[in-house]
């Protein structure tokens, strides 16, 4: 499978602010997130995951990080 088409950036300044932006600005279709979730309500898919996952208007896919 050739995979020229994926587009890979980095990304200053808070992690859901950042890639909300830039998801917006770029008019993307998916949002793929890694999560870890170690700590309260968050501990289901991690909280930076969970307010991409609320707050993005497009689609997310939270992938869940082995420990």
């Amino acid at each position: 499978m050739d995979y020229a088409d994926v587009q890979h950036d980095v990304l200053w300044g808070t992690p859901k602010s950042a890639v909300l932006s830039y998801a917006e600005a770029q008019k993307v279709d998916l949002i793929v997130v890694g999560s870890h979730g170690r700590h309260g309500i968050a501990k289901l898919l991690g909280s930076t995951a969970v307010a991409i996952v609320h707050s993005a208007r497009c689609d997310v896919f939270v992938v869940r990080l082995a420990e």
